[in-house]
């Protein structure tokens, strides 16, 4: 029953604060469609490259062929939701030995991420691989305090395989929470954990070995550096972050030590420990000719301040919770809990409009794209303008380039890169009153395109 609320009421966070398409539903949802109909949006250059996220698309791409993208948000948000919170609650049970506590740290959870992350890394939100990997980790996580390590290991190994990176930094902080002994039960589970990511590890392990390194500083610096650049993180935000963290270490001080708290406060130790090294190897600026600059561009794709991001406020709220539990009734905690959730809901959201525009500039981008849908060729590719929101999604047809939309293998990057720096100077050539019709004729050598649409004024 209380995962059910717990699930419910991350579904109606999920539906009010990032109501579809999410931020990166269109980038997730149109890659599995064409995966399993290569002619829908056949030319796009995105769809068209690398699939690092295999498993994803497997599991939602036959759900693309027998209904729309937004029916098909709306069945993984419930399903990953339902794993994310099942696992959650049972997590936190573990922790606590008390049912109404994950309720209570549900709330004060989405709280925190309301107001804001480290990272740009966020769970209860649209549906992609990462949600479904948390879910698997949780679960994870509750079989491992539980002593069932094998199944905790081959969720583990799961979650690899659906996200790569996420249920990567899962196994290693998993690692280095009890990193011995080493002995006959360890091997299996890292047997259990290697032949349960496999599916998904190969395709991703598969870009490791291509990657150059302007492919890698693109990524680093011009696609992700709000991710992965630690200079580019907000200060507020850094300083909530170190607050949180001594708030956590503080509130322990009221709760029950026990062997499962005790690995719990390991696991989140080590995610701080994680991103510690990732500030501390990370570049500032593309790196020179120096060796070790490029090792530690590579280091930097890796995201290692994806888990604190999540695992810090999880952690905090975990311990309020407890606190709360032994030191409150159970209808104060209630009352305590829907105050918070209520307040995470009312919070201002920047991911309630993840396109940017405002209400009459949507509105006219929908009718756009639908006219488009209904009017263009099937097999039409579309340059777009900068700041395209959701073109695939709403109009089903293939653009030349987008800024979301970057492949993650190294000659995908760069021909991405090279599209978006054409585009610009064809822009700034029309800007300065070059010929329009002659600037277009010679500005994308490659011929791909076949019809534009741009804003007026």
């Amino acid at each position: 029953m209380i995962g059910l609320l717990v699930t419910t009421a991350c579904l109606v966070y999920s539906g009010l604060r990032a109501p579809t398409p999410a931020v990166n539903e269109p980038h997730y949802l149109a890659k599995a469609r064409h995966f399993f109909d290569p002619a829908w949006c056949r030319g796009d250059f995105f769809l068209e490259s690398s699939n690092p996220h295999l498993v994803f698309y497997v599991l939602t791409g036959p759900l693309t062929q027998a209904f729309p993208l937004a029916t098909v948000a709306w069945i993984g948000r419930v399903l990953g939701l339902l794993l994310l919170g099942t696992g959650w609650t049972a997590l936190v049970r573990n922790l606590l030995a008390d049912g109404w506590a994950a309720l209570i740290a549900t709330a004060g959870f989405l709280l925190a991420a309301a107001t804001g992350n480290l990272s740009g890394e966020w769970v209860v939100g649209g549906v992609e691989s990462k949600l479904l990997a948390y879910g698997l980790l949780a679960w994870s996580a509750a079989n491992a305090i539980n002593r069932r390590h094998r199944l905790a290991a081959a969720l583990c190994g799961l979650a690899i395989s659906v996200h790569p990176i996420v249920g990567g930094w899962g196994l290693v902080l998993a690692v280095l929470a009890r990193p011995l002994p080493i002995d006959r039960q360890r091997l299996i589970q890292a047997g259990l954990v290697f032949l349960c990511a496999l599916p998904g590890a190969i395709p991703a392990l598969s870009l490791l070995g291509d990657g150059t390194t302007q492919a890698d500083s693109i990524q680093v610096f011009t696609r992700l550096g709000h991710h992965l650049v630690p200079i580019r993180f907000s200060l507020p935000a850094v300083i909530t972050y170190i607050v949180g963290l001594a708030a956590w270490l503080c509130g322990r001080r009221f709760t029950v030590s026990t062997p499962q708290e005790s690995w719990w406060t390991r696991v989140v130790l080590a995610a701080v420990l994680v991103a510690v090294v990732g500030y501390a190897v990370a570049l500032d600026r593309p790196p020179g000719d120096a060796q070790a600059d490029h090792l530690r561009l590579v280091l930097m794709k890796f995201y290692p301040y994806r888990l604190v991001d999540v695992l810090l406020p999880a952690a905090l709220s975990i311990t309020i919770a407890g606190v709360l539990t032994r030191h409150a009734r159970l209808r104060s905690r209630l009352v305590t809990a829907a105050a918070m959730l209520l307040l995470a809901l009312m919070l201002p959201a920047r991911d309630r409009n993840p396109s940017r525009l405002n209400r009459e500039m949507l509105a006219d981008w929908k009718d756009t794209c639908h006219w488009i849908d209904t009017n263009l060729p099937e097999d039409a590719v579309v340059l777009t303008p900068r700041g395209s929101w959701a073109f695939k999604w709403y109009a089903r047809r293939a653009e030349y380039v987008v800024f979301k939309d970057c492949p993650q293998n190294a000659t995908g990057i760069v021909e991405w890169d090279r599209r978006l720096q054409l585009r610009g100077r064809w822009l700034l050539d029309i800007q300065l009153g070059k010929p329009p019709g002659q600037t277009t004729a010679t500005a994308f050598p490659d011929g791909n395109i076949t019809h534009i649409l741009w804003r007026r004024g």
